[in-house]
């Protein structure tokens, strides 16, 4: 995890402007911010196996329940808060369900480990109603998950998260949390914050790296799988070892009528290569670009 860039006196408006202020005359970056839980889920999505638990793992490892320490007054813990979940909402947005998971993991253990000496901040989400819907979102998701059986923890997670009553339905999600002078002293500063914001959340819709293993492939992947179980399959039925006998009478003049010989015989020709190596290797090659993508911010956050 990346050290929270602390700033006292911003040398520009810009700067000024991205603060989320943690105590009197002092604040954080908010691209820090934003920097820490995309180091996050990128550490949890480079993982092997996206369950619970290896997000667990990942939170653990990175020691990320002490950035609630950087904000230890209770008058700013609301903006604070907000800043972190405003951060992990915007992985709702992505494509693919291992972020979408790891995001409300995150939501989860974010709200949870919240210090209970100040008490919890819950998770402002807007509705169908305003633009950004980011509650449909979620809520979407977990009919899918559920209606799917797939990324099922996820999902329990979510529910888990209502029951406690951890969101709050508001009409935007962005808090105004500048004084009327400084909206006007700021006000090129933070159009230009609002379009960077949306040039993150473009970037986290178009990820790259999950664009090259999109939803079709999934379906071949499953179509894969598929054809080489009934591949499997045909090669022990009585018309294979037929075809295999008659095969080797006519190509190489030999007689074999052992029903076991025949069968290996298919079974070592290439017509039993294993129709999935593909995708596997390109799943593999997906892999080694997501830790490519986490040793790259690894490397930027020592240099910070």
């Amino acid at each position: 995890m990346a050290t929270p860039i602390r700033c006292r006196f911003p040398k520009t408006s810009l700067k000024a402007a991205n603060l989320v202020a943690i105590e009197k005359g002092a604040g954080i970056l908010k691209n820090a911010i934003d920097d820490d839980v995309e180091y996050l889920l990128v550490q949890f999505r480079s993982k092997q196996n996206h369950g619970f638990e290896d997000f667990d793992n990942v939170w653990n490892e990175l020691h990320f329940s002490l950035v609630h320490f950087a904000c230890v007054k209770r008058s700013f813990r609301a903006g604070f808060m907000d800043a972190f979940y405003s951060s992990v909402l915007g992985f709702i947005r992505s494509p693919s369900p291992t972020f979408k998971s790891g995001a409300i993991f995150a939501l989860h253990f974010l709200y949870i480990s919240q210090p209970a000496i100040w008490g919890k901040r819950r998770i402002r989400v807007s509705t169908v109603f305003v633009r950004t819907e980011t509650w449909d979102l979620l809520f979407n998701f977990y009919v899918e998950s559920i209606k799917n059986d797939t990324n099922i923890e996820a999902a329990l997670i979510f529910d888990k998260l209502r029951k406690l009553g951890a969101f709050v339905f508001v009409e935007n999600e962005k808090v105004n949390r500048y004084l009327v002078q400084e909206s006007v002293e700021f006000a090129r500063a933070i159009n230009m914050l609002d379009e960077l914001h949306q040039v993150r959340v473009q970037r986290i819709k178009n990820e790259a790296i999950d664009l090259c293993m999109n939803s079709r492939l999934s379906s071949i992947e499953q179509t894969a799988d598929e054809y080489q179980r009934l591949k499997k399959e045909t090669f022990y039925t009585p018309q294979a070892t037929i075809a295999t006998q008659r095969h080797l009478k006519e190509t190489l003049n030999v007689t074999e009528n052992r029903s076991r010989l025949l069968q290996n015989v298919l079974l070592n020709s290439t017509l039993a290569n294993d129709e999935t190596e593909t995708m596997k290797r390109m799943r593999g090659l997906h892999q080694q670009m997501w830790n490519s993508k986490r040793r790259k911010l690894e490397e930027q956050s020592n240099k910070e």
